[in-house]
C-alpha cells in the first residue's frame, strides 16, 4: 500500500538557498519568500532531505526519492517544467 507525504520548503534567507532534486541533478534556485511543495507517494521509504553548503557557503537542499514518486511544485508548476 502506497502512503503519501506533502511538505513545503520555504526560504526566509536572503543568499539564495539552491534545491538539488536527484537522481537527475537538477538544481533549482530559492530565493527570499519563495517555497516549493515536495510530494512523495512512497510504499516503504519516503524522500530523504539532506542539508549541505556549496564551495561558496550558500545552503544546498538535495531531495533524494525514496521507492515511490517524487514531484517537486513551484507555484503549483512540476520544477522539471521549469528548467
Amino acid at each position: 500500500m502506497r502512503s503519501l507525504s506533502r511538505f513545503t520548503i520555504s526560504s526566509e534567507l536572503a543568499d539564495p538557498v539552491l534545491l538539488n532534486i536527484e537522481p537527475e541533478g537538477v538544481f533549482l534556485a530559492l530565493g527570499n519568500g519563495e517555497e516549493v511543495a515536495v510530494i512523495d507517494k512512497f510504499v516503504s521509504h519516503p524522500v530523504t532531505v539532506v542539508c549541505g553548503k556549496s564551495e561558496d557557503g550558500h545552503l544546498i537542499i538535495s531531495l533524494w526519492p525514496g521507492d515511490g514518486e517524487m514531484r517537486v511544485e513551484k507555484d503549483g508548476v512540476d520544477v522539471f517544467d521549469l528548467v
